[in-house]
């Protein structure tokens, strides 16, 4: 084979593998998927989920639950100062709002809250994978309330699965 046509084929390959990829992080959805690299795109991934906002009881912080197939909207995040951001409506269907991650910490639940935060500890590696204070792995789904798998840091409890959060363009279903 020709030198040429094998760099023609690895680039073809690397355009096919990066279609998940968010190429503009402006605004990117959120996955899980027991696989840490990144597929083809996102249907391919293992055990993939999409990801919602929660909030099971009229709470200030939202949570980050995975939702099926059949989903009205997802939430399109972007990433700036290591926090997460993303619009939804308040609490009772109200306004919509601009709700930016808290600090990550293990034990606790990815939660957002409808106001300013301090600067984060996210961070996006190799452009897809969300990490915590640059760990790649540590993300859990958890048993929530309302029996509602939410996501978690370093859940603890003995329903948790460990899980990795990729950032995608497109939905997986």
């Amino acid at each position: 084979m020709r030198f040429s046509s094998f760099v023609s084929m690895a680039v073809v390959a690397g355009a096919s593998i990066c279609a998940a990829l968010p190429t503009d992080l402006t605004t990117f959805l959120l996955v899980t998927t027991s696989q840490l690299d990144t597929g083809r795109n996102t249907s391919e991934l293992k055990a993939v989920y999409a990801t919602s906002l929660y909030d099971p009881f009229h709470q200030p912080a939202l949570l980050l639950r995975l939702i099926g197939p059949g989903y009205g909207s997802l939430p399109n995040f972007t990433l700036a100062s290591g926090t997460l951001s993303t619009t939804a409506q308040g609490p009772f269907g109200s306004t919509m709002y601009v709700y930016n991650s808290t600090v990550v910490t293990a034990g606790q639940e990815l939660q957002f809250l409808a106001s300013a935060q301090p600067a984060g500890n996210l961070a996006l590696d190799e452009g897809y994978l969300l990490t915590v204070d640059g760990e790649r792995e540590g993300w859990t789904i958890c048993e929530g309330a309302l029996e509602t798998d939410v996501l978690s840091w370093k859940g603890t409890a003995e329903d948790c699965v460990k899980t990795y959060l990729h950032a995608v363009r497109e939905a997986p279903y």
